[in-house]
């Protein structure tokens, strides 16, 4: 069981995250404002509220730069949100501009189910080793011969019924270990930004994943409704 713990804690451990922090450069078309503690930028075009919060994010299977959007439609028409259209540029610590991947929700998904086949095949031989070896057990019996010499003998004996406990076993962890690991992909979908329409009047919200690499600035832009919105954060870890 201490196994099936071990792999339980890959799903539930922690998230460790830093704030990015917006670089305003005297630009006068973004405000910001903070709610719970947390840095958002806003930009206003075209009867469109765009609002960005950038935070660097670590759990078992990555890290990221996790962006999380407000968009506003107060348009008279309708527009229409498309994660394909979220783009992330980084300037290395080299100096080099790097195009960073932004994942949608399904290519996210699919990159956890990567990572946690590659956990239950793991865990799978290692239940199927320590089942297979649960109906043997093995006595040792010290004797004396007539010279007062000891030896030990060794007897090696087969429960089938020991044995087939321990695969149940096995098979139940395994089921369980399974559900678990639908269950953490379905919390880590929601909230997470999908193909929308966003009608007149009505807003938005969620975040995305962008694959982390070390740098110095990070330039993420979206664009909708005809319009650009872009947003410059310093990423550089500071010395302290």
């Amino acid at each position: 069981m201490n196994r099936l713990f071990l792999i339980i804690s890959f799903l539930v451990s922690p998230y460790v995250i830093w704030a990015q922090t917006f670089i305003s450069e005297n630009d006068t078309t973004a405000f910001v404002e903070y709610n719970d503690g947390k840095q958002w930028v806003y930009r206003i075009i075209d009867g469109l509220t765009v609002g960005m919060a950038n935070e660097e994010f670590k759990d078992d299977y990555g890290k990221y730069y996790q962006v999380y959007f407000f968009i506003s439609n107060n348009r008279d028409s309708t527009l229409t949100f498309n994660p394909e259209e979220v783009f992330a540029n980084l300037l290395s610590n080299k100096g080099d501009t790097i195009c960073l991947e932004v994942y949608t929700n399904e290519k996210f998904q699919k990159k956890i189910k990567k990572d946690q086949t590659w956990a239950m095949v793991l865990y799978g031989l290692s239940a199927g080793i320590n089942a297979a070896s649960a109906g043997y057990s093995t006595t040792y019996t010290t004797s004396y011969s007539p010279n007062g010499y000891a030896y030990t003998s060794i007897n090696r004996t087969y429960d089938a019924k020991a044995a087939y406990h321990a695969n149940i076993a096995a098979d139940m962890q395994i089921l369980t270990l399974g559900k678990m690991m639908d269950n953490d992909r379905a919390v880590k979908e929601q909230g997470y930004l999908k193909l929308n329409t966003v009608h007149p009047g009505d807003a938005i919200v969620g975040y995305m994943n962008i694959k982390h690499k070390k740098g110095k600035r990070l330039l993420i832009a979206l664009n909708i409704g005809d319009n650009t919105f872009s947003y410059l954060w310093d990423i550089e870890k500071k010395k302290k």
